[in-house]
């Protein structure tokens, strides 16, 4: 995205996300032992004293607090009951500025839907709140445990949603947690299904040279998503590297507020699962399906062939208000680069 525009994602797309659960075994690569995650280290009040000291208010005003706020709590009602312990406060913060930014300070439109319009998004969806979960997610799958019954009219579900934040909130940590248990925790895979995976997989989007260019394709004059060409949508850029490392309308990315909240371990983890990560692919009609997962109808299989996800010390180009962060974040990227690699 560019700076100046509304900052909104399509995200969830129904095409490329599933309004199932996945069935099959999980493509999350195994770690050897140092490579595995450890217990969080930092308490999750912690964590979000810190990310809320650092943003204060001007920097994303009241708005950038009561989202916070919302998702902290959220969170921790979740981690109490032992769900959604993949899922970090970090993770949330960031998809929601990569997702709702534009919407941080218009209390009236913060929690409620935005058109396809608004969104720019590639096949006409619309959706809900700072996450941008979509209308079908919600009805079908992820709205179900909190109350939305799938025969309510569009408008019911709005309304249900907008009127109860921390539901927003919840929804979306069962989705991230899902990704991660089923592609790795914070794998580019994991991170690109928030988006759309199917089309990714198959290059058919996020295909450009440039990772930093716009997720969404622009139509041609006068034209709306329909007028997209396939040319048009793999000329994109890649959404799980921007949620990871940031935009020029963010600043900031997953490892920033990783960085922020001192959890260095989980910034080298990171950045070891993404070097680590091998090729996940689609398998070919009438293939076995006795390994992978299947989602929404397409079957990915993890293959023997490397990902080409390691992030390089040039990647590292934002954050330029906070040099000492970029610095730091640099040189981690080079203590992991330097270490032998894990192509087991």
């Amino acid at each position: 995205m560019h700076s100046g525009r509304i900052t909104l994602m399509a995200a969830l797309a129904v095409a490329g996300l599933c309004s199932c659960a996945p069935t099959g075994k999980s493509v999350a690569q195994e770690l050897p032992v140092s490579q595995q995650a450890v217990p969080d280290s930092i308490d999750l009040a912690t964590r979000y004293a810190r990310i809320s000291e650092f943003i204060g208010t001007e920097k994303y005003g009241e708005g950038g607090q009561t989202v916070l706020a919302v998702a902290y709590k959220a969170l921790s009602e979740k981690h109490a009951a032992g769900e959604g312990q993949l899922v970090g406060l970090e993770d949330l913060w960031a998809h929601s500025l990569q997702e709702g930014l534009a919407l941080f300070n218009r209390p009236d439109a913060l929690w409620g839907k935005t058109s396809a319009e608004e969104t720019a998004d590639m096949i006409g969806q619309t959706t809900i709140g700072p996450w941008q979960m979509t209308i079908s997610n919600v009805r079908h799958v992820y709205g179900k445990p909190y109350g939305v019954e799938p025969q309510w009219s569009d408008t019911e579900i709005y309304t249900y949603c907008r009127d109860r934040p921390e539901i927003q909130a919840k929804m979306i940590i069962d989705y991230i947690q899902l990704s991660y248990e089923t592609f790795g925790r914070r794998s580019p895979y994991a991170i690109q299904r928030y988006f759309w995976l199917d089309p990714f997989v198959k290059g058919e989007i996020g295909q450009s040279s440039d990772w930093t260019r716009s997720v969404l394709a622009k139509p041609p004059p006068g034209g709306s998503w329909k007028d997209l060409t396939p040319a048009m949508k793999a000329d994109t850029g890649f959404y799980a590297k921007q949620v990871l490392l940031g935009t020029s309308y963010t600043d900031s990315g997953l490892l920033f507020w990783l960085y922020v909240t001192g959890d260095t371990q989980a910034v080298r983890e990171t950045l070891r699962t993404w070097r680590d990560q091998k090729r996940v692919v689609v398998a070919s009609e009438g293939s076995s399906t006795e390994t992978g997962v299947t989602i929404a109808g397409t079957h990915y299989v993890l293959s023997n062939e490397p990902g080409g996800f390691a992030v390089q010390e040039d990647d590292i180009i934002y954050y330029g208000e906070y040099p000492e962060i970029n610095q730091a974040i640099r040189g981690i990227v080079r203590e992991v680069a330097s270490e032998e690699r894990n192509d087991s």
